[in-house]
């Protein structure tokens, strides 16, 4: 474990003399209290016993270096503040108190480290009446962005923890045209990520050149008829410049929902777009360590330790809810009534290395079924467990599995953040990034970083120092390094992977994944809006319930920059010159919007 990275971002200050607690404290912190809730579930007589096994238990996990849950969770455990969960959906109803009421709501997650989502579309169109007679008619949804982006920066200086958030709206709502272009003309609003909330009939009539009706949340009433294909040229353009908007699949996500016919349709997400959630939803996280199963052999994956593990962490995760403050009443009693959670993984990248398999392979993808069906089965497995010692989920019903199990969905993948860093591993299912890059931390040098496995083998087999393997990694190409092909097919970083790799990817793990699935599709520089307009066509193709991109440079500065790689955006040849661009502050990729929490 990274302990340098515990004592700088979740350490807690305890006693009279505000000792930072050692990174032994913490574990010990975290794994007793989630423990203690077995109190809860068993006799008296039984129930010291039970809280000592999974205390220890729970201490292997992090130990071991199989599984972390989520920064929350590690800073928060066993602490007065003791709010667990990382990410919330919050309503947004068309009524100006309620509004204020969800900012509210918002500022209270923000301000224990949680990420928000919010639907926009019940939110009347600009120009439509409101009660006040002198008013010209509604500011509209996009207008509320900024208020909502003021109070995240706001509250965000008052704690290390940066908060987040992400906005969706339908592509039937009346401004999808002015949120799509948000980015580029409401200027700021660095803690959102957008998505666009398109549906298998928008992207057939895409595919058609049809049109479709635009509908005022308001009356119902059809305002207008336009193009889809205009539409999708304005979402891929408008991400291929600054990487928002995103998609979200809401079919997708809906055909994979349990509680549907229950609850309803799912609408958005929360800030990286990995957990699907309902109104006052929210969800705990935590993700496993892929490489602390990799065997001596560096051939095979020790699957039998590996489902041993996710049993554990979904009784850890399932626990974090019983022991979770939630930041208001609502959010709780929704939170216990779906016990959703979120077991992910990390360290993707670097298990393929370690093995010698490259990330664009078919060999890759086996590789995914091999974990993701073991993850699933083990995590469904644990769920029952759980519902015979617990109860199910109280919105459990038997059209969602036949036997009762303790939660609505167990597995998603986050792209991890602190967690990774504290693992030492590769975030979530990403690719690494490049073989040698710049992190902007802040300075204007920022910190220089190296693929140490490839310095190693550079050393090894190049019979170089480590300064003469770095300054060769600084000034060639991978493949004009003095390396075995053998050697070299395994380092495959992320933007000389092809996009269609990168869809694919998320695909063959959303087969096994319950939530979602959060990875950027890195693009090159000299990518065009049709190629992102194919990543996110094939992304529907494949069964993907959402997708981010992101093409190199495309924003005024990137948080990681492969050397050599710092170039600009191009900002000349408006596609939609009748919007005014201002300049967006540096921001961090989807991709990346954990990393520095």
């Amino acid at each position: 474990m990274n302990t340098e990275v515990i004592h700088a971002k979740l350490a807690r200050r305890t006693g009279e003399d505000r000792r930072v607690e050692t990174p032994d404290d913490l574990v010990d912190r975290v794994a007793r209290t989630l423990a203690g809730t077995e109190r809860a579930h068993h006799p008296a007589a039984e129930a010291d016993e039970r809280v000592r096994h999974w205390t220890a238990r729970y201490r292997a996990l992090m130990t071991e270096n199989r599984f972390w849950p989520s920064g929350r969770i590690l800073n928060n455990a066993g602490t007065a503040q003791a709010q667990l969960a990382s990410c919330f959906v919050l309503p947004l109803a068309d009524d100006f108190a309620s509004v204020f009421d969800t900012l509210t709501t918002a500022a209270a997650c923000h301000r224990t480290g949680g990420g928000t989502g919010f639907d926009l579309t019940p939110l009347r169109e600009r120009g439509a009446p409101i009660s006040s007679a002198e008013a010209a008619g509604a500011s509209g949804p996009v207008s509320w962005l900024r208020l909502f982006d003021a109070e995240t920066s706001v509250v965000a200086q008052g704690g290390k923890m940066r908060g987040a958030n992400l906005a969706s709206m339908s592509v039937y709502h009346p401004d999808v045209r002015e949120f799509v272009d948000a980015k580029r003309t409401v200027g700021r609003l660095h803690t959102f990520n957008l998505s666009v909330a398109v549906d298998d009939a928008f992207l057939h009539a895409v595919e058609a050149n049809h049109e479709i009706n635009l509908v005022s949340p308001l009356t119902g009433e059809v305002t207008e008829r336009i193009a889809a294909a205009g539409l999708w040229e304005r979402i891929c353009t408008n991400a291929w410049r600054t990487g928002d908007p995103g998609v979200l699949f809401t079919d997708a996500i809906n055909r994979a929902n349990p509680l549907v016919d229950r609850l309803g349709p799912i609408r958005t997400t929360n800030p990286c777009g990995e957990q699907t959630l309902y109104p006052y939803e929210a969800s705990t996280l935590g993700s496993l360590n892929l490489t602390a199963f990799l065997r001596p052999d560096h051939r095979s994956v020790d699957v039998t330790l590996l489902a041993e593990t996710v049993r554990d962490a979904v009784r850890l995760l399932d626990s974090s809810i019983d022991a979770s403050h939630y930041p208001c009443t609502r959010i709780g009693e929704a939170s216990r009534a779906n016990r959703r959670l979120g077991l992910g993984v990390m360290g993707y990248a670097d298990l393929l290395v370690g093995m010698g398999i490259a990330y664009d392979s078919d060999a890759a993808l086996d590789l995914v079924d091999l974990i993701g069906a073991t993850i699933r089965d083990a995590a469904w497995e644990a769920s029952e467990q759980l519902a015979v010692e617990r109860g199910p989920y109280p919105n459990w019903t038997p059209a969602h599995r036949p036997l009762p199990v303790r939660n609505c969905a167990v597995t998603t993948i986050a792209p991890t953040g602190t967690i990774s860093m504290v693992a030492g591993c590769s975030s979530g299912v990403e690719p690494r990034f490049a073989p040698v890059w710049n992190k902007d931390v802040m300075r204007p040098d920022g910190i220089t970083h190296a693929d140490e496995d490839l310095l190693a083998a550079l050393r090894r087999h190049g019979g170089l120092d480590r300064q003469a393997a770095l300054d060769l990694l600084r000034h060639k190409p991978l493949h004009e390094l003095p390396l075995p092909a053998e050697v070299s097919r395994a380092f495959r970083y992320a933007h000389s992977i092809a996009p269609s790799w990168h869809v694919r990817t998320v695909a063959r793990w959303q087969r096994y994944t319950d939530n979602a699935v959060s990875k950027t599709v890195n693009l090159p520089y000299d990518c065009t809006p049709a190629d992102v307009s194919a990543a996110f066509l094939e992304a529907w193709r494949l069964g993907c319930k959402g997708l981010s991109v992101y093409r190199e440079g495309s924003r005024t500065r990137d948080l990681l920059t492969a050397k050599g790689a710092g170039r600009q955006a191009d900002a000349d040849a408006d596609p939609f010159p009748e919007q005014r661009i201002e300049p967006e502050p540096p921001r961090q990729s989807k991709q990346l919007a954990d990393l520095l929490r």
